[in-house]
Parts: structure tokens; sequence; C-alpha cells
């Protein structure tokens, strides 16, 4: 891997590999998953012609893989979601793809679960995608609509694997996602346009969808008596 020259490089590396398997895929990426093989062969329409490779992170202090697509300079780490020395072993990542040598993150990025992982233990999901973000913009917001949206769906039927939601796409991309008291509408619109000339997605069915998870969070339809 050549060398990047600094964690920005990498995290800009990261949104654009991101962007592009969601492009080809015509969907947003995997971010949790009970097989973690199935990165490699789902979704059909981006691993085709994009072949993938997972190998176990040499000296992970959990359970922790590295996902890589040279095609679409795309490396990412997918961490167990029993593992609780995921930050360790983001930095033992970016030292051994990058030669970055860190002695720890910086302080002003955050290793983010791109599902969130509270939800993907209570569905039983064993590993999850994780990214490099941006702390200040990671702690700003997004926390209300996790929390909410854990306890509405504590009794919901798990399934193996889930797709990245459009609200946690909205943060990671680095847009204020809508709060419980403020629908951010400005927001959410901008977002569908990043989403439509960056990712190839309909920015009205984005805006569906971000209005259909608002509702979700804020119902509970699943929570526990």
């Amino acid at each position: 891997m050549t060398r990047q020259l600094d964690v920005g490089a990498v995290v800009r590396r990261e949104r654009d590999a991101l962007a592009a398997e969601t492009r080809i895929a015509h969907c947003p990426p995997l971010v949790a998953v009970n097989d973690i093989d199935e990165v490699a062969r789902i979704p059909s329409q981006l691993r085709w012609n994009n072949a993938t490779t997972v190998k176990a992170l040499p000296g992970s202090s959990g359970t922790a893989f590295i996902v890589d697509c040279p095609s679409l300079a795309s490396t990412c780490l997918w961490a167990g979601t029993d593992n609780n020395a995921y930050r360790d072993d983001y930095l033992r990542f970016l030292n051994a793809t990058y030669q970055l040598n860190l002695a720890r993150i910086p302080a002003n990025y955050d290793i983010d679960h791109l599902y969130n992982r509270s939800r993907a233990q209570m569905y039983g999901l064993r590993f999850i995608r994780l990214a490099l973000v941006e702390g200040r913009a990671n702690r700003s917001h997004g926390g209300a609509y996790e929390k909410d949206i854990t306890v509405n769906e504590a009794l919901r039927v798990r399934k193996d694997m889930k797709l990245m939601d459009e609200i946690s796409s909205m943060k990671y991309f680095g847009f204020l996602s809508p709060l419980r008291d403020n629908p951010r509408d400005r927001e959410v619109r901008a977002y569908a346009a990043f989403a439509a000339s960056n990712m190839g997605l309909d920015p009205d069915v984005v805006r569906e969808n971000v209005l259909y998870l608002r509702k979700k969070a804020s119902t509970p339809w699943a929570r526990k008596k």
C-alpha cells in the first residue's frame, strides 16, 4: 500500500471508496453482517467486477478483518461486535496498511461503527464495518437518533445483514442529521443533492428514506413493555 500523506487523506480515501461502492451497487453498502465472507460477495453488482479479499488483521487484540478491494482503492476494517479493543485494532490497521507509524489515533478523529453497536448486539449480528471520521462532526449529532431507534426496535426480528441507513450516511459524510425537535430540512436537501451527484442515488428517494427513519426512531412500535 502506498503511504498516505496524513490521516485526513485516509478519511478521504475511505469516503471516496464508500461512495464508489454505492454508485456501482445502486444501494448503500453493507455495514453489519453475521458471515464476514459475505462482504466479498454482496452486493453482487459490486463484487462481480471488483474482486475483494477478507483477511484477519495480524496481531489483532480482538476479532477484526481487513476487507480490501484494489480496483476501487477501498481498504476498510471490520470488527466483531464483541471486540472492545476495536480502537487499538484500528490503530494497528492504519499503521499496517498506510505505514503511518502512529502512536495513537489523533485526538480530532474518532473510530466510528457504521452500524450502531448496541443494535448489532441486540440483533445477534457478529461483525460491523468501522471507519475513521472527524471527531467534531461525529460527536455533534446522530446520538439521539441511534439511541431512539435502538430502544424502539428492541423486539424486531433480527436479520443476517444490514445496509447503511440514510441518517448514518448523513453523519458519516459530514451533514447534520435530523433531531427530535428539528427536522433540519436544509441539511437533508443538501445531503440528498450530494448523494445524487456522488453516489448516484435518487434524491427524492433519499429524502423519503430520511423521513421514514425519523418516524421509525420516534415510534415505539417494537419497544419492550
